[in-house]
């Protein structure tokens, strides 16, 4: 973030703080609540939202070298991220070209070929084909026009970007949003503690909940609550995506203190909601990267990545990891109190109990974002 960014942010933030001001800065939106059971139009949004997006899939640091690849399932497509001998990292289908069994089982590691398990056809880890076992068996085969398909792929920030439909060019980041990101989430982001969990709830509620802090002082109230202020975040749309600013009660203190010392991780919580699968949570010494996969109309799976940044030598003394192991916990807790809702909400629209949901004035975020996404899937 810009310093006059940053600085602009803090004010408006304190000055609302100060007022005990909420945000009103939209119209009263109604969602019907068939849009969380409906399977066709599930169907859509998991083709139409997320298999023709770059969906964030992993961070730069575990594919830094050459030869080092992880394999993943992007919205039920088998890939595998690999950093080429040249360097440059691609993705591709994890699909033999032979007769379509998964070439790398591995989950990651460092090679510079891949064996297809089945018959051994072999490719190199820029995803060219190496070798046909028995060629000879293979007249018409043009080896160039066989290698693994290669799916787009961006590298930004320590993330990695994957779109899992071939041949499909996804709408590019936003530079802005690039430049944002490489300064707040600092140099070598590294993984040090992660779990994964499937919820019963339909992935737009998973988004939701982070979009608005008007349930924080209920929902939170044994956890984060007394450290925030009551229904007081800012949000700011950067492309498809959105940037919400979440003050914390000491931002008061800012009233005692020179701007040149002010300093948005120390008063705040950032949330980027990376369109259309990610939500990274900024905190003051990591950030909680959030990865969502919708599989059926009412269950998602999450993973919680805790990340900081790694030592530029050596590694990291066992009190760090304990202060990371520490706030994973933490984040888990909390953030499984949004999760649990969820899931509470799921089960209620049978009941007929709401036709619609209403999001409020000051949950300008939640109006922007449903407009988009139903934009793209009606």
């Amino acid at each position: 973030m810009k310093r006059a960014k940053e600085l602009d942010v803090l004010t408006t933030s304190l000055e609302m703080a100060v007022a005990k001001r909420r945000p009103l800065d939209g119209d009263e939106t109604l969602v019907p609540v068939t849009d969380y059971t409906d399977t066709e139009r599930f169907a859509r949004e998991r083709e139409r939202v997320f298999r023709h997006g770059f969906n964030v899939v992993t961070l730069s640091s575990r594919v830094a070298g050459p030869g080092d690849f992880v394999t993943a399932d992007v919205v039920g497509t088998p890939v595998v991220i690999a950093r080429g001998d040249d360097g440059r990292l691609r993705s591709f289908l994890n699909v033999c070209r032979h007769r379509g069994a998964t070439v790398e089982l591995r989950a990651e590691g460092r090679c510079k070929r891949f064996v297809c398990p089945y018959h051994a056809w072999t490719y190199n880890n820029d995803g060219t084909l190496h070798r046909a076992r028995h060629p000879e068996g293979f007249p018409t085969l043009k080896p160039q026009e066989h290698g693994l398909v290669e799916l787009a792929c961006r590298e930004a920030a320590g993330l990695v970007f994957v779109c899992p439909t071939p041949r499909v060019t996804p709408e590019p980041l936003p530079q802005a949003l690039v430049d944002e990101l490489e300064v707040m989430l600092g140099p070598r982001p590294t993984a040090y503690a992660s779990t994964t969990r499937t919820w019963q709830a339909n992935w737009k509620l998973i988004v939701e909940g982070g979009l608005e802090s008007y349930h924080f002082s209920v929902a939170h109230k044994d956890t984060i609550a007394p450290f925030f202020g009551d229904t007081l975040s800012l949000w700011e749309r950067i492309g498809w995506h959105l940037r919400s600013v979440l003050p914390k009660r000491s931002i008061l203190e800012l009233q005692k203190m020179a701007k040149g010392q002010w300093n948005i991780r120390d008063h705040t919580h950032v949330l980027y909601t990376i369109h259309p699968n990610a939500m990274i949570l900024l905190q003051k010494s990591h950030f909680d990267l959030i990865l969502m996969t919708p599989l059926t109309v009412d269950t998602t799976q999450i993973e919680v990545v805790t990340v900081g940044t790694a030592p530029e030598v050596g590694e990291l003394s066992g009190q760090a990891r304990a202060f990371f192991t520490n706030n994973h916990g933490f984040s888990l807790r909390t953030l499984d109190e949004d999760f649990r809702i969820g899931e509470q909400i799921q089960r209620g629209i049978p009941t007929s109990a709401n036709t619609h949901f209403r999001f409020a004035r000051f949950e300008g975020a939640l109006s922007d974002w449903r407009r988009r996404i139903d934009n793209l899937v009606e």
